[in-house]
């Protein structure tokens, strides 16, 4: 279903269900905008006929939820089966978010500011729940959200979405950077980075690229240098102390040569124009031997159409230097209320709903996203469906934040700019890191 046909139903189910629209008219418009007869009636019938009822009221509460960017089915087909089956008189409108994360948080940004209710639920990367609470912008539910039930959850991503000692957010999903690798071509996966190299070099005759990225500059970029730089022992803060950089390292040069070693080799030139996406199609369509990525790429690499469909399997990232075990990036995603949202109640009622072990399950066998709620990864059902989480518990051991900061939007940003600069080859890898080893401490010593 495209943009606009979900939008005009959307719109006739809130009007069945505030009654402002008949049965008759209902069903008119749900066939003029592709839904057969039958589905029509069933849509008609989950709606009440007139009205969502909740204690009789007859009362629809209509809330808007913003996800970040999901390629998949499934969110959508998630929020379709709440809208037609929950008891909560609540009608949730959907609406998917930009590829960049940079962008979602311009939408946050502009809406919030203005203390605008536009939105009702959020999707906020693993990395912003502290920023938004501190500026007054989440509901606590910590009240709402019993200690009993968190306890089923990821513990990791808990913490993420706790703010002076409150619980700001929910984590929806967790991620984790992840190395795919054509197994038709490389039967063994490489352990290190000097082995990817070679594994690229030798058998560039095979595919277009050897090795994809997001070398864009934008928050992905962020990961993936985290990611070599964990690697190869190197960190951007002290673990011990946030306001200590640490960056500008031998292991720090050593990731960054590594990095721009790859451009216009094993990578091609325009790899520093590479978010998530076009990794995923180029390694889609059989492109590529090599690509870093998350988990949701392993789904829709498997899907019908996909030239790689069962000729490709994932491997915990290489390291390199001294090091001795891959560390991925740990990603995710959190849903909070917000602040200026009019519905808050019912708003926590469909994120319940996100949280339980229906949408949970959904989220791992649909869409290969690697949820929240702990019981799914030893669930029979999704092992059987979605092999991937079979193979992804022992790369979660050795997953690494970002940089955590107090002023994580601006630290992240000059790591992208000085970064990406070396990738383009306008600075060296040496030079690059003794300006963002200078920028950041001056921005964390504030």
């Amino acid at each position: 279903m495209i943009p606009e046909q979900r939008e005009a139903l959307d719109e006739i189910i809130v009007k069945i269900r505030a009654g402002r629209m008949t049965r008759r008219t209902f069903l008119e418009r749900a066939v003029a905008i592709g839904l057969s007869s039958t589905v029509a009636g069933s849509l008609l019938e989950a709606c009440g006929g007139t009205s969502n009822t909740t204690g009789g009221s007859g009362q629809t509460t209509n809330i808007v939820w913003q996800s970040e960017n999901d390629t998949s089915p499934t969110y959508p087909a998630l929020v379709d089966y709440y809208n037609k089956t929950n008891k909560d008189g609540v009608h949730v409108t959907w609406h998917n978010g930009p590829s960049g994360t940079g962008d979602i948080l311009t939408i946050y940004d502009n809406t919030l500011r203005a203390r605008s209710g536009s939105i009702d639920v959020m999707s906020i990367d693993v990395v912003y729940p502290a920023e938004f609470a501190s500026n007054g912008w989440t509901v606590d539910l910590t009240s709402k959200w019993s200690a009993s039930d968190r306890a089923n959850y990821l513990q990791g991503p808990i913490k993420s979405c706790t703010y002076n000692g409150q619980v700001v957010a929910a984590p929806l999903r967790t991620d984790l950077g992840v190395l795919y690798y054509r197994k038709d071509i490389i039967p063994t996966p490489p352990n290190t980075f000097d082995d990817l190299t070679s594994m690229a070099k030798s058998n560039a005759s095979k595919t277009r690229y050897g090795y994809v990225w997001q070398g864009s500059q934008y928050e992905g970029l962020v990961c993936d240098f985290s990611e070599v730089l964990h690697g190869y022992g190197g960190d951007v803060l002290d673990p011990a102390n946030a306001k200590k950089v640490i960056v500008n390292s031998p292991e720090g040069v050593q990731a960054l040569t590594e990095m721009v070693s790859w451009v216009g080799t094993i990578s091609p030139t325009s790899i520093t124009t590479f978010t998530e996406e076009p990794c995923r199609l180029a390694f889609q369509n059989g492109d590529a031997i090599f690509m870093r990525n998350w988990p949701y790429a392993y789904s829709l690499g498997n899907a019908s159409g996909s030239k790689v469909a069962g000729k490709f399997d994932i491997h915990s990232l290489p390291y390199g230097g001294s090091g001795t075990v891959g560390h991925s990036t740990t990603g995710g995603w959190n849903m909070a209320i917000n602040a200026f949202s009019k519905n808050p109640d019912a708003s926590w009622k469909f994120m319940q709903y996100m949280l339980g072990t229906y949408a949970q399950k959904q989220l791992a066998i649909v869409g290969s996203f690697t949820p929240a709620l702990q019981s799914v990864y030893n669930d029979p059902d999704v092992q059987s469906k979605q092999p991937l989480f079979t193979k992804l518990q022992p790369i979660l051991q050795n997953t690494l934040p970002r940089p955590v900061s107090a002023v994580y939007p601006d630290l992240s940003n000059i790591i992208q700019n000085h970064v990406h600069q070396a990738l383009t080859k306008q600075v060296s890898p040496a030079d690059a890191l003794s300006a963002l080893q200078t920028e950041l401490q001056t921005l964390v010593s504030r």
